[in-house]
Parts: structure tokens; sequence; C-alpha cells
């Protein structure tokens, strides 16, 4: 607020004091004072005003002052509001974020576990059809032998035929 330099007061005495040179003029038949007193009286109406608009004058520049701080502190309000709802957003963001990226490690764990566990059933199932293929080995091998042994069994009957004479 700019500060206007204001009149000299020139209240109510002033203008009593104009009055009176205007009524001792205006008595005495002597127009200079009558004039001056009105001069003196008009000098103290317009000091008057004066003082009343340089008042109205600072009120309303008081009052602009005011007006614009409290724009002032809207828009600062405003602005703060419209950075708690980034910072929210980002927030919000960041926390769909983590979910997602949860989501996809839990579907990554899912399907590795259950890869490990198809290999799992692959490893058994061979072990299996090796056990098997051992086992098919084994009576495979016992039957060679027994067949090995029959056909032992029939050379030697065979020979045993062959050197006997009376046969």
């Amino acid at each position: 607020m700019t500060e206007t330099p204001t009149p000299p007061s020139r209240g109510p005495l002033d203008k009593l004091k104009g009055k009176a040179k205007e009524v001792a003029g205006s008595a005495l038949g002597n127009q200079d004072l009558a004039t001056e007193g009105r001069l003196e009286q008009d000098a103290a109406a317009m000091s008057d005003e004066a003082r009343r608009q340089a008042a109205e004058a600072e009120q309303a520049e008081a009052q602009a002052e005011v007006e614009g701080a409290v724009r002032s502190n809207a828009v600062e309000a405003e602005r703060l509001e419209a950075e708690r709802v980034e910072a929210a957003e980002q927030a919000r963001i960041e926390q769909e974020r983590e979910r997602t990226e949860a989501q996809a490690e839990a579907v990554q764990e899912r399907r590795e576990a259950q890869v490990e566990q198809q290999a799992d059933r692959e490893r058994q199932t061979a072990a299996g059809e090796t056990i098997d293929a051992v086992a098919d080995r084994a009576e495979a091998e016992q039957e060679a032998a027994r067949l090995d042994a029959q056909a032992r069994a029939a050379r030697n009957t065979a020979h045993f035929l062959d050197a006997d004479p009376s046969a």
C-alpha cells in the first residue's frame, strides 16, 4: 500500500474561523474579509473532502491487497491440490505397477513349477521305463539261459544217442 500525502488538517476550527471572518466582513462591509472567510471555509471543506477521498483510496487499496492475497491464496491452494492429486495418482500408478509385477512373477513361478513337475513326471516315466527295460532284459536273459540249458541238454542227448550203438 502506497502512502499518499494527506493534506494538512483544516478541521472545524478553520471552518469556524472562516465563518467568523465572513460574518465580520459582511457586518463591517469589508468584502475582502468576507471573501477571505468564504475561501477559508471552502479550503477547510476541500481539505475535509481530500482527507475523505484519501481515506477511501487507502481503504480501496487495502481491499484490493486483501482480494489479491485471497486470489493468490486460492491459486496456491489449487496448485497444492493439483500436486496432491498428482502425487496420489503417481502412488496409485506405482501400486498398480507393483501389483502387476507381483502377478507376473506369480505366473512365472507357476509356469516354472509346472515345467519342473512335467520334468519330474518325465523323469519318473523314464525311470519306470528303464526299470521295465531292465526287468525285460533280465527276463530275456533268463529265457536265454533256459534255452541255452535246453540246447545243451539236447546236444548232450544227441551226443549220447550218436555214441550209443544200440540205439
